[in-house]
Formats: C-alpha cells, structure tokens, sequence
C-alpha cells in the first residue's frame, strides 16, 4: 500500500543519502526540521496515555487472552470427547471378550486360526 504523503519519504531518503547536489542551507533545514520532530514526537511519547489509549490496550490484551482460553477450552473438550469414545471402545472389546470366553466353547474352536486371530491381536 503506498503513502498517501511522498513528501517525508523523500526527505528522509535525501537526508539519509545526502548527495553533492542539495543545497548545505537546504539540507541544515532540513536536519533542523528533523530535530525539531523527532523531540516532538519524544515529547508525545512520554506523555501520560490517554484512557481511550488504556482502554484500547485492555481491551486488545483482553480479546487475546479470551481467544486463547477458548483454543484451550476446544482442545480439552476434543480431547475429552475423544477419550470417552476411546474408553466406550475399549469397554465393548471388553464386554465381546467376556462373552465369547464366557461361553461353553469347544477348546478346538478356540484353537482355530480365524478365530484365535482376533484374540491374539
């Protein structure tokens, strides 16, 4: 996006790469123009901030530590939900395993390969 104003861009480039074809008055305007900003922009920064500036500064560090604790709060409850759908898997292979050893089965079924596979895994 380019500035709306060239005008200090252009100063700042000449009296940074000051060349032999500015003009010595010219340019000690310049630099005195400069100073003269720079200690009123000192002078603005040292002041106290303003409490719209305090409120806009809460309520940045605010909104981001909001967005943050509700990350963190979808990430516990991902987390949980899937934890549930992992223990409710578990207890079902529980629950098949139990009944399947709970039954009167022939010890040569147990001892097949297409069965014994499930059980060894």
């Amino acid at each position: 996006m380019k500035p709306s104003n060239p005008l200090p861009g252009h100063v700042a480039r000449v009296l940074d790469h000051a060349g032999a074809d500015l003009d010595p008055a010219v340019e000690h305007k310049l630099r005195q123009a400069r100073a003269r900003a720079l200690a009123r922009f000192d002078a603005q920064a040292a002041q106290a901030e303003s409490s719209r500036e305090r409120l806009g500064l809460w309520a940045q560090r605010h909104v981001l530590l909001l967005r943050r604790g509700s990350l963190a709060l979808g990430f516990a409850l991902l987390t949980g939900a899937g934890m549930m759908l992992a223990e409710d898997l578990l207890l079902e292979e529980e629950a098949v395993d139990a009944a399947v050893l709970a039954q009167d089965l022939p010890f040569e079924s147990l001892l097949e390969p297409h069965f014994s596979r499930g059980l060894h895994e």
